[in-house]
C-alpha cells in the first residue's frame, strides 16, 4: 500500500497540516510520498493507491500547484482512491463551515475529479499577526483583529483554529479505508 499526501500551502499552514497526515499514515504502516508541489515541476500519482491533495486557502483559492496537480493527473487520478483537503478560516466558525465545504471542497472536486473524494477535510487555519500576508491580509486585517477581540480572543496574539484530533482521525479514517479494500 502506497500513499501520496501532495499539498501548496503559502505560508506553512496546509504544511503542517500534510506532514501530520502523512507522518499519521506511516505510523498505520503505510508507505507514504509527502511532496511540496512549490518544489517539485510535475508529480505523478500512476503508483499510489491513495492521493491526498490539500492546499491552503487565500482569498478564496486553492494554490495554483494544487490545482494544476489535479488537472494535470486527472486521468490516473479517476482510477485511485483521492481524498481532498483544506485549511481555511471558513472551518474555524460553524456557521461558515457548510459553505466552506461546498466551495472549497465540492466545488473543487466536481471540476476538477473525475470521481468523487472517497474523503474530504476542512480544517481550521492559524491567525499570526506577525506573519507576512501581504497587502490582501493587510487590507483586511482590521476585520480579523474585531472577530478575534468579539469572541474574547488578544488579537495580538497567535491562534491556531486547527483540530489537530479531527486531523489525526481524519487520516485514521483513510488508513482504514484503504487497508479494508486490499
Amino acid at each position: 500500500m502506497k500513499a501520496l499526501v501532495a499539498y501548496g500551502s503559502r505560508y506553512g499552514t496546509a504544511a503542517e497540516i500534510a506532514e501530520e497526515i502523512a507522518r499519521f499514515i506511516q505510523e498505520e504502516g503505510v508507505e507514504v510520498d509527502l511532496v511540496d508541489i512549490r518544489r517539485i515541476k510535475d508529480c505523478d500519482a500512476t503508483p499510489y493507491d491513495l492521493v491526498i491533495v490539500g492546499s491552503g486557502i487565500k482569498m478564496g483559492k486553492w494554490t495554483k500547484g494544487s490545482l494544476k496537480f489535479l488537472n494535470n493527473n486527472k486521468s490516473s487520478l479517476a482510477e485511485k482512491k483521492v481524498a481532498l483537503f483544506v485549511s481555511c478560516g471558513a472551518a474555524n466558525e460553524e456557521d461558515s463551515q457548510a459553505e466552506g465545504q461546498e466551495k472549497y471542497l465540492d466545488e473543487v472536486a466536481a471540476k476538477n475529479l473525475v470521481n468523487q473524494p472517497v474523503a474530504t477535510g476542512l480544517f481550521g487555519s492559524v491567525y499570526d499577526p506577525d506573519a507576512k500576508h501581504g497587502i490582501a491580509f493587510n487590507l483586511t486585517k482590521r476585520f480579523f483583529k474585531k472577530d478575534l477581540e468579539k469572541k474574547g480572543l488578544d488579537p495580538t496574539k497567535r491562534h491556531d483554529f486547527r483540530d489537530w484530533e479531527g486531523i489525526r482521525s481524519w487520516a485514521l479514517n483513510l488508513t482504514d479505508l484503504l487497508k479494508n479494500e486490499r
